[in-house]
């Protein structure tokens, strides 16, 4: 699986980038998401470590502006990508500090300032679910809806690994919640009306860090996913 190659999404605005990772004893596709904003800066969620060929072909669509960890588990490749970007301002979660001494913020996700520098995007956090602290990203221009693990799916492209534990777990080729998420969600209403304000926004499409791009059906299929796990959307 290569880690330098860059998929489109939507023309000259989003790509995607797949990297192999293991995580509980499978191989899982962790993704990376690349936006050029309004203004022709570039914002990276989910960042992976930059290799030369990335971080050229990142320099060549525009200025790395943002890195977004999105939850307290997806900072992994943050602090080498700041140290190759470091024009860039890192926006996540505090909690994600406690679980990357290298991590280092300049705003945190639930900052208002966030949603004020970075107006095309609306942050949607995940409430309930203290043990993601996920907050779910709106791009307006593109009617993106830009996760990284509110749902996930394992498909023929999968390693055997994951393949195989998401046949247990029924994640495969059918959108899930994620197995070590279904019984940490403390309050179901809240989280309820988490998943509500994602699908009230007009999304073409969702994008989250475990699964392949999601497009027809992207918001009923995201509201069945939390409908199967008793949060009532």
């Amino acid at each position: 699986m290569p880690t330098s190659a860059l998929t489109d999404v939507v023309d000259d605005r989003i790509w995607t980038l797949d990297r192999p990772v293991w995580f509980s004893g499978v191989r899982l596709r962790a993704r990376t998401t690349v936006v050029r904003l309004d203004d022709g800066g570039l914002l990276l969620h989910s960042p992976a470590p930059p290799t030369d060929a990335l971080a050229e072909q990142l320099r060549a669509l525009g200025p790395v502006r943002w890195l977004v960890v999105p939850n307290c588990f997806h900072h992994l490749g943050t602090p080498e990508a700041a140290a190759r970007f470091p024009e860039a301002q890192v926006v996540g979660p505090a909690s994600a500090l406690n679980r990357n001494k290298a991590l280092r913020l300049h705003v945190d996700i639930h900052d208002a300032r966030f949603g004020e520098q970075v107006a095309e995007f609306e942050a949607l956090p995940l409430l309930g679910v203290p043990f993601l602290d996920e907050t779910v990203l709106y791009h307006r221009p593109t009617q993106t809806l830009l996760g990284a693990d509110v749902v996930l799916c394992a498909g023929a492209e999968d390693h055997w690994t994951w393949r195989c534990a998401a046949r247990i777990t029924g994640c495969y080729e059918r959108l899930r919640v994620p197995p070590d998420v279904k019984k940490k969600i403390p309050d179901k209403t809240a989280a309820a009306r988490s998943i509500h304000a994602m699908l009230e926004r007009p999304a073409q499409r969702l994008i989250v860090g475990h699964a392949d791009v999601i497009e027809a059906g992207c918001r009923d299929r995201l509201a069945q996913a939390w409908r199967l796990e008793g949060v009532e959307v």
